[in-house]
């Protein structure tokens, strides 16, 4: 009971106030006994999102309230894919909440609904891109975009990807290098398996926490660390990171070069995520601003040698570790997303002489390729050196875009 009470609880937060899915979880449940069961369902619930309106809408002959609704669902889940709760202690749990929530009037409906209910007999869609969508759990509009971009039977792969959940730390490369930071682990009896990046995918735990805490280590992507490597920043060069925060990317270029690096973004508690992060790994040459990049800023023109544009994205490419991602996103959100973007990369070509990267974490070309290409279409004096999407392998690879600017000499 008290675990399906608290995921039901985080879950509510998250559907009707809009509760970020990680910080709710961490406030309501953060160190408990029962954490790991009460975050699963959660995530688990998030996850199959999709999944779960189609049954909801195959079990009811209208639509419940909200309450209900998210009632529902977490019962769904979890008599489909929990095992190691009893069915009849899901039913009568979730019947006790309903009750505890004020819904009494609809207790019955809540037991019968969920008595009754068995995935394995609702039939799934006979299109075979709408079956997609409900097996993948994944919005429609998303799976017809992927089927078009990578076609079918690889956007299918795409979106049954197994969750990694192995983190991924790099060293502070001002106090130790990776062989020290091996050693170290080596001497704890920490597995590690080192990535493309030249960092370390561990399984999180008190030691690895101390040592980011000590600022020995950080929590980095494999992906974040190749868009900062991809600037090939050089000793004496003036660096911009236009969408800075939470300040991973230019905390580790000032680490790889001698470099004075402009760290900025739009809201002054992002810019305290930045500075935060600097003072934690002891980092120098790093100047925090406030500055919005879709705005053209007179002050920027010519004064940066390589300029990252890290901006602003949906954030699909990494709904493995965010799976409250789905809830709000659209294909006009992506559309808006790719004029911020297009603002912003715009901009950056007016302050830089050299180099820019520009890099999202989504998987869409809408706001990868088609920003790109649009750009140097429009802007003969730069030309693309390199452009990757990465896709998600569950294996520690985020989605990801990078890709190199040149200006032409």
């Amino acid at each position: 009971m008290n675990d399906l009470l608290m995921a039901f609880e985080v879950l509510l937060a998250i559907y009707k106030d809009g509760a970020y899915s990680n910080l709710e979880l961490n406030k309501r449940v953060g160190g408990a006994s029962n954490q790991a069961i009460v975050t699963r369902l959660v995530y688990g619930v998030l996850q199959k999102d999709v999944q779960l309106e189609y049954y909801l809408a195959k079990v009811t002959a209208k639509r419940p309230p909200k309450t209900i609704v998210v009632l529902l669902k977490l019962g769904m889940y979890a008599l489909t894919y929990i095992n190691s709760i009893p069915r009849y202690a899901v039913v009568d749990s979730l019947v006790t909440i309903c009750e505890k929530y004020g819904k009494r009037q609809l207790k019955g409906f809540v037991n019968s609904t969920l008595k009754n209910f068995d995935a394995s007999q609702i039939q799934l869609p006979k299109d075979k891109i709408e079956a997609l969508s409900v097996e993948a759990s994944v919005p429609l509009w998303l799976v017809k975009a992927y089927c078009k971009q990578y076609g079918y039977d690889r956007a299918k792969e795409l979106m049954n990807v197994e969750t990694f959940t192995k983190e991924h730390i790099r060293p502070n490369l001002k106090r130790q290098t990776l062989s020290q930071l091996k050693s170290l682990l080596d001497g704890h009896n920490i597995q590690y398996v080192e990535s493309l990046a030249g960092g370390l995918f561990v399984d999180n735990c008190a030691y690895i926490k101390s040592l980011n805490e000590k600022g020995l280590i950080t929590f980095q992507s494999m992906t974040s660390m190749l868009s900062a490597q991809a600037m090939e920043a050089q000793d004496g060069e003036i660096i911009l990171d236009m969408c800075s925060a939470p300040g991973g990317k230019a905390v580790y270029m000032s680490e790889l070069a001698d470099v004075a690096i402009t760290a900025c973004d739009i809201h002054e508690h992002r810019l305290q995520l930045i500075r935060n992060y600097v003072n934690r790994m002891g980092s120098s040459n790093i100047t925090v601003k406030h500055n919005d990049g879709s705005v053209f800023n007179e002050e920027f023109v010519g004064k940066f040698d390589r300029t990252l544009c890290d901006v602003p994205c949906s954030g699909l490419g990494v709904v493995g570790k965010k799976a409250d991602i789905y809830l709000t996103a659209s294909f006009d959100k992506c559309q808006e997303l790719a004029r911020l973007q297009y603002e912003i990369l715009c901009n950056a070509s007016k302050y830089t002489k050299k180099r820019i990267v520009y890099s999202t974490c989504t998987t869409l070309r809408e706001e990868n390729y088609n920003i790109v290409g649009k750009f140097v279409k429009k802007n003969a004096d730069w030309q693309v050196v390199r452009a990757q999407q990465y896709l998600p392998d569950g294996k520690g690879q985020d989605g990801f875009f990078i890709s190199i600017l040149d200006r032409r000499i």
